[in-house]
């Protein structure tokens, strides 16, 4: 089984350590609230495309990079709370339409 990859924050919050920033002055560098970019770095919240490129401008990172990191955290949350609800049933192709 594949392990739980991170949250964003736990990887941004020791970016921001390395760089010698605090939170508030990491949060004004990049143009926003400290209270948003605590939140992402707790886990409380996700990283937006915004945020992104916000993110890889700041950091040097690829644009997406932070995207992806997220989407990979948030798909394995996904298929946890899939295994407790109900198996959503395929459904068939529509048929092809002739003209």
């Amino acid at each position: 089984m594949m392990h739980n990859p991170a949250h964003p924050g736990e990887l941004l919050a020791g970016w921001i350590e390395d760089v010698g920033y605090s939170v508030t002055g990491f949060a004004q560098h990049i143009g926003v609230s400290r209270v948003m970019l605590s939140r992402i770095l707790h886990g409380h919240a996700g990283i937006s495309a915004d945020m992104d490129l916000r993110l890889s401008e700041a950091l040097g990172t690829t644009p997406g990079f932070w995207l992806r990191m997220q989407a990979a955290h948030d798909l394995w949350q996904a298929q946890q709370r899939a295994a407790a609800r109900p198996v959503v049933k395929r459904i068939a192709p529509p048929e092809a339409v002739t003209a």
